[in-house]
């Protein structure tokens, strides 16, 4: 008596898993054409352009040198948001506190020919 329960369970079962599927397999189709759409708009030239020049920036670190201390004699060659190195520098008000900071190649030569100089 068991078997026939069991049985009807199996197939209760296998039916809902059934329509669960075709619900998917239905939605999946009707959802392809605007998937299909932005696939092809994404992979237009100039929607390819822009999309690399946009993880280009968000990948740029900003040269954080503090310049004017820093190189006061080479002003003008930072390139700002195209930090390359890290560099160390010293906190003025906590005496033996050096932290890194990000800088830029030129600011990065600067440095280095400034305290080779002294």
């Amino acid at each position: 008596m068991s078997d026939g329960k069991d049985t009807e369970l199996a197939d209760a079962l296998a039916e809902v898993g059934r329509k669960v599927g075709q619900t998917i397999t239905d939605l999946l189709a009707r959802i392809r054409p605007a998937f299909d759409a932005i696939a092809e708009a994404a992979n237009r030239p100039d929607v390819r352009a822009v999309r690399e020049r946009a993880e280009q920036v968000v990948r740029r670190r900003p040269c954080l040198c503090f310049c004017l201390r820093a190189h006061p004699d080479d002003r003008g060659i930072c390139e700002a948001l195209d930090a390359v190195v890290t560099g160390r520098s010293k906190a003025e008000m906590l005496r033996d506190f050096d932290f890194d900071v990000p800088l830029c190649a030129p600011c990065a030569a600067a440095r280095a020919a400034r305290q080779f100089a002294e």
